[in-house]
């Protein structure tokens, strides 16, 4: 049943607002006003939840109309930190509107995660322009959000909503069949898997059945018997009791082609540069240890070079979360309170939208990038017992940055890596990956869930097994001491050097598998004594790529066994300076898991083999296929 306001409730000037049906009506405060459980039609007569945050003094609504900030959201219009943005927007005069999305909260229709048809832009459109049509709304719309909710933000742009003025993404992707569902072939496990668990609990099966939730509350409390249960099978797992969610992990894993499935534009931005508003001004915000890095920085260039109003990206040393902008720390690395100068989060993001949803006076006069330089704190451990990497805040107007020097570092038959080709003659290193005892992935920059530490460990980490981390199999070994992991690294630094840009790994390869894994980590290698009594092997960037998708393959083309290809391993951006005694370090292996899922190396349809097999691994050193990792290199600041 829905309350129509009527003037004593709200106050004698408040018309404007008489017309809007909600199940209830509630002051928050003397200036924020809630309106509960407004329903919204799509053009198909599906209804949408949302609830409207409207500002006004003194428990009195303002009769005017004003400017109007859109979320659109699968995470529960009614979070706390939802809640909070829409205090804070609404007391700063906005009309804040929060949405579940469809098939989500108490919105009507089919959920499937970001592919939902009709896809959100079409929703959003429709949400947008019955806002628009409310005589408390002056035509002027900003929109905000992080991931999921970013990313409905680049669908609803698409259509051109008359009244878009600006944005804030924070943390959205470009291609997430190419970084993020799944990276250059490969399957992250490591979200889809936690994710489809904890909100399968949402169902609306496990919400109108005590059975179906305890079965889920039962596989949920269980993180550390997930690998043991990997691959799942369709219908054999606690999460069939909730199909829909069940349904988003195995079609994400087994659609690995790139199928029309994945050219839904909440997913596929890319390639749809020209069809974005060039007058939409946009804020975006990323992370080193994020999802998105790579894809912000494809934003950064290709709507900043379009635009007529300001592209401006802010990357620091951040997860993928909601916590960007505040959080300090990343994994086992802290990096001090000026990791959190860009924030306080709700300030910066309606400073955004003041200045262009309504034009408040006053210069913006913040760089195009600022970025946070990793790296140089001493390396103490803190009382939380992470080591303390340090850095700083700095600012470019490009991209990469000027001045960037590009500089191959070869890896060596001696297991150096060194700036220098190895001689001609130089053996090829072999490894035996069995996809039975995978390498573990400890640390990782496409994961974001602190909630299963048995099962998944995002961020920069000690690439050092410990028992507690399922995926060890109860070893405490260095990762490095692995027959299947090859470790190339620097002599101790005599001088600081830093990398700050694009990342990549250059490999020559060979297999014995008609389809088989590579992957690669950049590491920043404490000496003895510094961070602890061992040296201590810090993750700083990843990478994986499965072979029959090199070279950036739409369709998968299985390998010729024995034969060497060249290819390329594309690891996140990053800003990071390796100071004297440091060591820069390059693994190589066929697994992190489980972070991706594992190949069986059998060329099997992905998510559908039958069975695995050992593949010999050939990874090649000599000078002509010169193996090595593109480092971008800046001047030093004297470090």
């Amino acid at each position: 049943m829905t309350a129509t306001p009527t003037p004593a409730s709200l106050s004698p000037d408040a018309s404007p607002w008489l017309r809007l049906e909600a199940q209830a009506v509630e002051w928050i405060n003397d200036d924020v006003c809630r309106f509960e459980g407004v329903t919204i039609t799509m053009r198909d007569g599906t209804l949408l939840a949302a609830d409207l945050y409207a500002p006004g003094r003194a428990r009195r609504l303002t009769d005017e109309p004003v400017a109007v900030l859109i979320e659109r959201t699968p995470y529960g219009r009614q979070s706390d930190r939802f809640r909070q943005f829409a205090k804070a927007a609404a007391g700063a005069g906005y009309v804040f509107v929060i949405q579940d999305v469809r098939g989500r909260g108490d919105s009507q229709g089919q959920f499937h995660m970001m592919t939902n048809v009709p896809d959100e832009g079409v929703d959003g459109i429709d949400t947008w322009q019955w806002v628009a049509a409310q005589p408390w709304c002056d035509g002027r719309l900003g929109t905000v959000g992080g991931s999921f909710s970013a990313a409905n933000q680049q669908a609803l742009a698409l259509h051109h909503p008359q009244g878009l003025r600006a944005q804030v993404l924070r943390d959205a992707g470009t291609n997430y069949r190419q970084r993020m569902f799944r990276y250059h072939g490969a399957f992250n496990v490591g979200v889809a898997l936690p994710w489809a668990i904890e909100h399968g609990l949402q169902s609306r099966e496990a919400t109108g059945d005590p059975a179906v939730r305890e079965a889920l509350l039962a596989m949920r409390n269980r993180p550390e018997r997930w690998i043991d249960e990997l691959p799942l099978a369709r219908g054999a797992s606690p999460l069939a009791l909730a199909p829909a969610y069940e349904d988003v992990y195995f079609t994400m894993l087994q659609t690995s082609d790139d199928t029309p499935y994945w050219h839904n534009p909440t997913v596929r931005l890319e390639g749809r540069w020209d069809e974005y508003p060039t007058d939409v001004a946009i804020l975006m915000v990323s992370g080193w240890f994020a999802h998105h890095a790579n894809a912000n920085f494809d934003k950064l260039a290709e709507l900043g070079r379009r635009s007529a109003r300001p592209v401006k990206l802010i990357v620091g040393p951040w997860v993928h979360g909601p916590g960007m902008l505040e959080q300090t720390y990343a994994g086992e690395a802290e990096f001090g309170p000026m990791a959190a100068q860009q924030g306080p989060i709700n300030a910066v993001w309606l400073a955004w939208l003041d200045r262009y949803v309504r034009d408040d006076p006053g210069p913006d006069d913040a760089p195009v990038l600022r970025y946070f330089v990793m790296g140089l704190g001493d390396g103490h451990r803190t009382p939380e017992g992470r080591v303390f990497h340090g850095g700083e805040w700095r600012a470019s107007s490009q991209w990469p940055l000027p001045g960037t020097a590009p500089t191959p570092y070869y890896l060596q038959q001696d297991g150096a890596l060194r700036p220098t080709r190895g001689p001609a003659t130089a053996p090829p290193f072999t490894y035996r990956f069995d996809p039975n005892d995978p390498c573990p992935g400890i640390g990782a920059t496409s994961l974001q869930s602190e909630t299963f530490p048995a099962f998944i460990l995002p961020g920069p980490r000690d690439q050092r097994c410990n028992p507690a981390f399922s995926a060890c199999r109860g070893s405490d070994r260095p990762l490095a001491e692995r027959d299947d992991v090859l470790v190339f690294q620097t002599d101790p630094l005599e001088q600081a050097m830093e990398v700050t840009g694009p990342l990549s790994v250059r490999l020559w390869v060979a297999s014995s598998a008609p389809d088989t894994d590579f992957t690669a980590k950049l590491i920043d290698v404490y000496p003895a004594g510094s961070a602890s009594d061992d040296e201590v092997a810090l993750l700083i960037s990843e990478g994986i790529l499965r072979m029959r998708y090199r070279d950036d393959r739409a369709i998968g083309e299985l390998l010729e066994p024995g034969r060497p290809y060249e290819i390329n391993i594309e690891l996140n951006p990053t800003s990071n300076v390796f100071k004297p005694g440091h060591r820069l370090r390059l693994d190589i292996s066929s697994a992190s898991f489980p972070e991706y899922d594992v190949n069986p190396n059998t060329g099997e349809p992905p998510g559908a083999h039958t069975h695995t097999r050992v593949a010999h691994q050939t990874v090649f050193v000599d000078g002509l296929r010169a193996s090595h990792i593109v480092l971008p290199l800046q001047p030093m600041r004297g470090v």
